[in-house]
């Protein structure tokens, strides 16, 4: 069913209820003044000159969104579209009548006088989507996959009574059994380049940390040492074996001196005789000293 009125008079009278002498008389006024300088800025911002024939004859489809949300940054033609929506004009009639520079009306009349097709070139540029994600888990595996580098860790423990043991990580057991004698002796040698290839910072971190171990089983020695001595008891097999093998090693311990200084004033304040110097054996001494005192 067609409209009684035209439209561009029904449009007119949407845009401009109360003319003004500053709007257009007619709509055919308001095209020519203000809807074709918009399309003519719109294509000329689009392509940047008229020099292809597709810059010519853009073919802007009023029913288009993707052309409407072009066009809609000027406000004639966003009106001019909310005015469409508003009067609930069909596809065909705004085809009908948006019949002016620029719009696909032209385009047509142009291919078909001349007898060509007006290629489109827009978003020719615009490659097809990749999912980038999978691509990047894609490599990560690759990269975990590659790495074949194996490291033997040794952990340091310290015992409950100061004394140093190590233990060397688990192994699988199966992969144990299939390792042969020859990939024994690699390992080892691989081990022992890495050794000497390892940084001096870690070097240092860990001599600093064997070095703080050792000083807190010293410790925990010498006050198991000074207990035993002030309660009138035996030193334990292992301080006994200890002190003992620091004696051979001939390994002068500052906390053995702190131990025979604290050991003599106890002497000193019960009567005893003061131990040796730290050059006669003062491990020995103070184990002697401590047997001396339990039997006391």
């Amino acid at each position: 069913m067609r409209r009684q009125t035209p439209i561009a008079h029904v449009l007119y009278a949407y845009l401009f209820p109360h003319p003004t002498q500053n709007d257009p008389p007619s709509f055919s006024a308001h095209l020519a003044r203000n809807l074709v300088p918009e399309v003519r800025i719109e294509v000329a911002t689009f392509y940047g000159d008229l020099n292809s024939v597709e810059a010519r004859y853009p073919g802007l489809n009023y029913c288009h969104s993707p052309h409407r949300m072009r066009l809609s940054r000027f406000k004639h033609h966003k009106r001019l579209f909310d005015a469409f929506d508003k009067l609930g004009l069909t596809y065909n009639e705004i085809q009908e009548f948006c019949c002016w520079e620029g719009t696909k009306w032209a385009r047509e009349r142009y291919e078909k006088d001349e007898g060509t097709i007006v290629k489109d070139t827009t978003g020719d540029e615009i490659g097809p989507y990749v999912d980038r994600r999978e691509l990047r888990a894609a490599e990560r595996e690759l990269r975990r996959k590659s790495i074949t580098r194996q490291t033997e860790i040794e952990v340091i423990v310290e015992e409950a009574d100061g004394a140093l043991s190590s233990h060397p990580a688990e192994a699988d057991d199966e992969e144990d059994e299939e390792m042969s004698d020859a990939d024994d002796g690699a390992d080892v040698e691989g081990a022992d380049s890495e050794t000497v290839h390892e940084p001096p910072v870690e070097a240092a971190a860990r001599e600093e940390h064997v070095a703080e171990l050792n000083r807190r089983r010293d410790q925990a020695i010498t006050q198991r040492i000074i207990s035993a001595w002030q309660d009138g008891l035996s030193l334990p097999p292992e301080i006994e074996q200890y002190l003992k093998e620091q004696q051979e090693r001939g390994h002068d311990l500052r906390s053995t001196v702190n131990l025979r200084d604290l050991m003599n004033q106890s002497n000193a304040r019960h009567g005893y005789a003061l131990l040796p110097a730290p050059g006669n054996a003062p491990a020995a001494a103070s184990a002697a000293a401590v047997g001396t005192r339990a039997a006391a």
